[in-house]
């Protein structure tokens, strides 16, 4: 399989690939810094964190609108590119929503 056809597979589902990776990196760069060690963590690993997990959402959700939006693709294709789309609203308020919290919760509870 070439890496062309590759990519045109699996381009539907980018918004719950890159949502995933996007969400599981916030979550454990966040995570590691807040609970991990709290003396080390601070709020600008966490806001990186979200920053590159919101980038791999947004590029997830880019390459499925891009399906989505095309105008010779397939019911099937279209379907799933929507419900990728979807998920990566909902995994871009997963991470958006520690990072609030890393702001408002003092860091190690002190």
């Amino acid at each position: 399989m070439s890496a062309r056809k590759a990519s045109d597979t699996l381009m539907p589902w980018g918004g719950l690939i890159g949502g995933t990776l996007g969400a599981g990196l916030a979550h454990q760069l966040g995570a590691d810094a807040t609970f991990q060690d709290c003396t080390v963590g601070s709020p600008l690993i966490v806001a990186i964190g979200t920053i590159a997990g919101l980038a791999l959402v947004g590029a997830g959700a880019l390459a499925s609108w891009r399906i989505y939006a095309a105008d010779g693709e397939t019911p099937a294709r279209r379907t799933v590119a929507l419900v990728s789309l979807m998920a990566a609203a909902l995994f871009a308020l997963a991470v958006v929503i520690p990072f609030l919290a890393a702001l408002i919760i003092p860091r190690c509870w002190a």
